[in-house]
C-alpha cells in the first residue's frame, strides 16, 4: 500500500493543524478516517435537528413576519446540506463535497445564530451560553479542517460581539470581555482540534507501521518453513539435529523395543557408550511394570501422546526422574519410535521440597491459628475481668476505698488493661488480615458519626496535652458504605499517633473532601515528623521510630501497619507526607464508590 510505504519512507512532520505535512500520507489518513468523519457529523444531525426547531422560539419572539421567514429558510436550508453530506456523499471519493456541504451548515448557523439572538431579543446570559456551545459543536462535531473551523467560529463570535448592544446595555469594558472569552474558547477549541489530529495521525501511522512489520515478519516465517523443509528434506541434516540436539531422543524399534539410533544426550544422561547402544532394550531403564502396556497402546493408536513423568535407572544404578514422551515416526522406510526425555530430577526434588515446605506452612499456619484462638480467649478472659473490677475500684461503685492513692492506683490499672486489651485485638486483626481471613461487614453509615466517635475515643488524651482536635468535615453531611468500626480504627489509630508525637497546645487537623478521584480523609499535625526514607519502616508491623515527644505510651508499632492494611481492604490506599521538625500528615484515599449517591456527588464536583 502507499501508505505504508509513506509511513516507513518518510521522516514524519506535522503541520501547525496537526495534520501530516506529508500530501499522500495525508490523504491515505483522510481515505482511512472516512467513516469517523460521517460518524461525526451523522452524531452532530441531532444539534441541527434542534437548530432548526429554534424556529418556533423565533416565531414566538418576533412574531410571523419577512425575518422570522428568512431565518426559517435559513435554518432549513443547514438541515438540507447536512442531509445531503450524509445521504449523497457517502464515499471517501465524494468528500470534498462532503466538506463543502459541512461548511455550507456551518456558515449559515454562523448567521442565522447571531441575527435569531438579536431579532428575537434573547436574554444575553442565555445568548452567549448558546453561542459557546455552537463554537464547542463546530470543534468537536464537525470534521471540518482546522483552519475552515478556525475562520467560521472566529465569525461566530465577531457577530455575536456585534449583536451584543441589541441584547443588553454593556459597556465597552463588557464587550472587550466578551471578546477575550470568546478569544479564550476558540484558542481551547484550536488546541483540541490539533491535539486530535495529531493524536489520530499518530494512531495512523503506527497502524501502518504495525501493518508493515506483520508483512515483514510473514515473510520471514515463509522463508523459514522453506528452510525447515529443505533441512527435513535430507537425511545427512537430519542426523546433524538429531546428534546435536541438547535434549536426549532415540528412535526405537515399537515391535523390540530395541534401540535403533540414539543421540549424545540420550547417552551421555544414562551412562552408556555409542557402541552399546545399538540394539538395546530400553525397558531396561524403566522401573514401570505397564510399560510395555503403555507403549502398545501407543504404537497401535499411531499418535503421540502426552508427556508422562517416569523414574528411570541410569547404568550405574542411580535412579532419576525424567519427562518421556513419545510418537510414531518413519525412519529408512520403517516404523519407529521417536522417544524424547527430559531430566527433571531436579525439579522433582524441588517439588518434594515444596510440597514439604508447604505442609510445614500449613502446619505451622494451623498452629498459629489455634495459637492466636487460645490466646485470645485466655488473655481477653483476664483483661476483662482486671478491667471491670479496676473501673469498679476507680469509680468506688462500692463505697469508698480510702486512701485517694488506691484510686490512683485502680486507675492506672484500668489503663494499663484496656491499653493491653487494645494491643491483643491489634495483633489479633492484623494477623487476620495477612491470613486472609478477616471479613468487612459494609454497611451505610454517616462520615460525620464515624470521626466524632473515633475522636471522642482520643480526645481526653488530646486534652490531657493541651491539644486542640479540629474537624472540617464536607456539608452536607456525606453517607459511606464502609465497615464502621474498621474505618473507626483507622482515625483511631492516626489520631492517636497524632497525638503521641504532637507538642503541647498544638493543633491537630482532620479533614475530608470528596474529589473527582474518590473520598480523602486526612489527619494533619504540626509534630516531630518522620524522615522520608523512614516513612515506610513506620508503615512495618512491629517498628517504632524514635519521637522525642512521645509521652506516655510508647507504643507497638501496630498503629499506621493496621490502619494501611483495613484501608486497602476497603479497596483504598493509605500513604503520609512528613517532615522532620514541620509536621505529619496521613492521607485515607477511598474510592468514589465508597459514597453513597457517588454519581451526584460527581456531577455536583464537576
Amino acid at each position: 500500500m502507499p501508505e505504508v510505504q509513506a509511513a516507513s519512507e518518510v521522516e514524519c512532520s506535522y503541520r501547525w493543524t496537526g495534520e501530516f505535512a506529508d500530501p499522500a500520507l495525508e490523504a491515505g489518513y483522510l481515505r482511512a478516517s472516512w467513516t469517523e468523519a460521517h460518524s461525526r457529523l451523522k452524531a452532530l444531525l441531532i444539534a441541527i435537528y434542534v437548530f432548526v426547531s429554534w424556529a418556533a422560539f423565533d416565531l414566538v419572539a418576533m412574531g410571523f413576519g419577512w425575518p422570522f421567514v428568512l431565518l426559517t429558510v435559513a435554518r432549513f436550508a443547514a438541515l438540507g446540506s447536512t442531509l445531503l453530506a450524509l445521504k449523497v456523499f457517502r464515499t471517501p471519493d465524494n468528500r470534498s463535497a462532503f466538506m463543502i456541504c459541512a461548511g455550507v451548515t456551518q456558515a449559515i448557523v454562523c448567521i442565522v445564530a447571531p441575527l435569531s439572538l438579536m431579532l428575537g431579543g434573547v436574554q444575553f446570559a442565555a445568548a452567549l451560553l448558546s453561542i459557546v456551545v455552537i463554537l464547542f459543536a463546530f470543534y468537536v462535531g464537525v470534521p471540518s479542517r482546522l483552519p475552515v473551523n478556525l475562520a467560521l467560529s472566529a465569525s461566530l463570535s465577531l457577530g455575536f460581539v456585534a449583536v451584543t448592544p441589541f441584547l443588553t446595555e454593556v459597556s465597552l469594558l463588557t464587550i472587550l470581555e466578551i471578546g477575550v472569552l470568546f478569544m479564550v474558547v476558540n484558542a481551547i477549541g484550536a488546541e483540541l482540534v490539533r491535539s486530535a489530529n495529531r493524536l489520530r495521525r499518530t494512531g495512523f501511522l503506527t497502524l501502518m507501521r504495525q501493518q508493515e512489520l506483520y508483512e515483514q515478519l510473514k515473510r520471514e516465517v515463509e522463508v523459514r518453513q522453506e528452510a525447515e523443509q529443505a533441512v527435513r528434506a535430507t537425511e545427512e541434516s537430519f542426523q546433524s539435529i538429531f546428534y546435536a540436539a541438547p535434549l536426549p531422543i532415540s528412535l526405537v524399534d515399537p515391535s523390540t523395543f530395541r534401540v535403533m539410533q540414539a543421540n549424545m544426550a540420550a547417552l551421555a544422561l544414562f551412562g552408556i557408550d555409542e557402541t552399546e547402544a545399538d540394539g538395546f532394550d530400553v525397558r531396561e531403564f524403566f522401573d514401570e511394570e505397564d510399560l510395555p502396556a503403555r507403549l502398545d497402546r501407543l504404537v497401535l493408536g499411531g499418535r503421540a501422546g502426552a508427556p508422562v513423568e517416569f523414574c528411570l535407572k541410569r547404568r550405574d544404578g542411580a535412579v532419576i526422574w525424567a519427562l518421556v514422551s513419545a510418537a510414531v515416526v518413519s525412519f529408512h522406510g520403517r516404523r519407529a519410535l521417536l522417544i524424547g526425555i527430559q531430566d527433571v530430577t531436579v525439579r522433582h526434588k524441588e517439588a518434594e521440597a515444596l510440597r514439604e515446605a508447604r505442609d510445614q506452612a500449613t502446619a505451622a499456619s494451623r498452629s498459629k491459628s489455634e495459637f492466636l484462638a487460645n490466646m485470645s480467649h485466655e488473655l481477653r478472659t483476664p483483661l476483662n475481668a482486671i478491667i471491670g473490677f479496676s473501673e469498679a475500684l476507680e469509680r468506688e461503685l462500692f463505697g469508698p476505698v480510702g486512701n485517694p492513692r488506691y484510686r490512683e492506683y485502680a486507675e492506672d490499672i484500668h489503663d494499663s488493661g484496656v491499653h493491653l486489651l487494645s494491643l491483643i485485638n491489634d495483633i489479633l486483626d492484623l494477623s487476620k488480615i495477612e491470613a486472609g481471613h478477616f471479613k468487612l461487614h459494609e454497611d451505610e453509615t454517616d462520615l460525620d458519626h464515624i470521626v466524632a466517635a473515633a475522636t471522642r475515643i482520643v480526645r481526653h488524651r488530646a486534652q490531657q496535652a493541651n491539644i486542640a482536635i479540629e474537624c472540617r468535615l464536607p456539608q452536607p453531611p456525606l453517607a459511606v458504605l464502609v465497615d464502621e468500626r474498621a474505618l473507626k480504627q483507622v482515625l483511631i489509630n492516626l489520631v492517636s499517633n497524632a497525638v503521641k508525637f504532637s507538642p503541647d497546645g498544638s493543633l491537630i487537623l482532620v479533614e475530608a473532601n470528596v474529589t473527582t478521584q474518590g473520598l480523602r480523609i486526612s489527619v494533619a499535625d504540626k509534630g516531630v515528623g518522620i524522615a522520608p526514607e523512614d516513612i515506610p519502616r513506620a508503615l512495618t508491623p512491629f517498628t517504632q521510630l524514635d519521637g522525642s515527644l512521645s509521652r506516655a505510651h510508647e507504643g507497638t508499632g501496630l498503629g499506621l501497619p493496621l490502619a494501611k492494611h483495613l484501608t486497602e481492604l476497603h479497596d483504598g490506599k493509605l500513604f503520609i507526607e512528613s517532615a522532620v521538625d514541620v509536621g505529619t500528615t496521613v492521607y485515607v484515599d477511598l474510592p468514589l464508590s465508597r459514597v453513597v449517591g457517588h454519581a451526584e456527588q460527581k456531577q455536583a464536583i464537576v
